[in-house]
């Protein structure tokens, strides 16, 4: 055996390792390193984070956010059980139609007159997946138009795991907006007019999230104030009101999990 060949020799009582198996060891750590953080960089691109879409611009979702876009000059008709919601004519682009949550600024709802309208909107725009909500800078102003407003469609009684947030901070008004960490700042908005949104674990008749009411179609029901974000069950009446889904929940029926 040549003296080179002495490195690659295991010896029992010798500190070290071979050169080769050092080489191996060395290449597996690197490559291990570059997988997991490869998976990390694509899992985190998966990702729906609400901060990247903040008050994005109509028909336009993946722009850098800009702190405040209330150029948003949107017009249809409004219902305003549970809490008024803006319906905006079906179009090549939604055929289904549109219904964006309103509020005001702040932790208010929206001030909305009476009636269906139609109605011009002026405001900025906050979306999360299928989930839009509009801002209004001001009272609307009566618009030109037929007033038809949707009928509700009845789609039987449902029960659905998920969590109750605020349709305001969860489509992005604030970070993060949903979870303990937001509980106190979702009761606020919630107290103060702001829809009540379910977002659910698994869809409801292919709808991830629907807009709360009580049994009787007005808001959402003072018993289910200290289930606010948190895991829970409930079970109510669903209906669909044009483009979005309205869930008429019993709060008898509600518990945590």
């Amino acid at each position: 055996m040549t003296s080179g060949d002495t490195d690659d020799f295991f010896i029992g009582w010798r500190r070290g390792q071979p050169h080769a198996v050092r080489r191996f060891a060395l290449l597996v750590a690197m490559a291990a390193i570059v997988v997991f953080a490869g998976a990390g960089a694509l899992l985190g691109l998966q990702v729906d984070d609400p901060a990247r879409n903040l008050f994005a611009r109509t028909g336009v979702v993946d722009e850098a956010p800009e702190p405040w876009l209330g150029d948003q000059l949107l017009q249809g008709v409004v219902t305003h059980r549970p809490t008024p919601i803006l319906h905006i004519a079906p179009d090549a682009a939604r055929p289904g139609g549109r219904a964006l949550l309103l509020s005001g600024y702040g932790k208010r709802g929206a001030e909305v007159p009476e009636g269906p309208g139609p109605f011009a909107f002026a405001g900025g725009l906050l979306r999360r997946g299928a989930i839009e909500m509009l801002v209004v800078d001001d009272v609307p102003e009566p618009a030109e138009g037929s007033p038809q407003a949707p009928q509700p469609v009845p789609l039987g009684r449902w029960r659905a795991v998920g969590e109750i947030c605020d349709g305001k901070c969860y489509p992005g008004g604030m970070k993060p907006g949903s979870g303990l960490a937001h509980r106190a700042c979702a009761t606020l908005c919630i107290d103060g007019a702001v829809p009540a949104i379910f977002v659910v674990a698994s869809p409801v008749a292919g709808a991830t999230y629907l807009l709360l009411a009580g049994p009787d179609g007005g808001p959402l029901p003072d018993d289910l104030r200290g289930l606010i974000a948190r895991p829970i069950e409930l079970e109510g009446d669903v209906e669909r009101l044009g483009a979005i889904l309205v869930f008429k929940v019993d709060p008898a029926r509600a518990r945590a999990l």
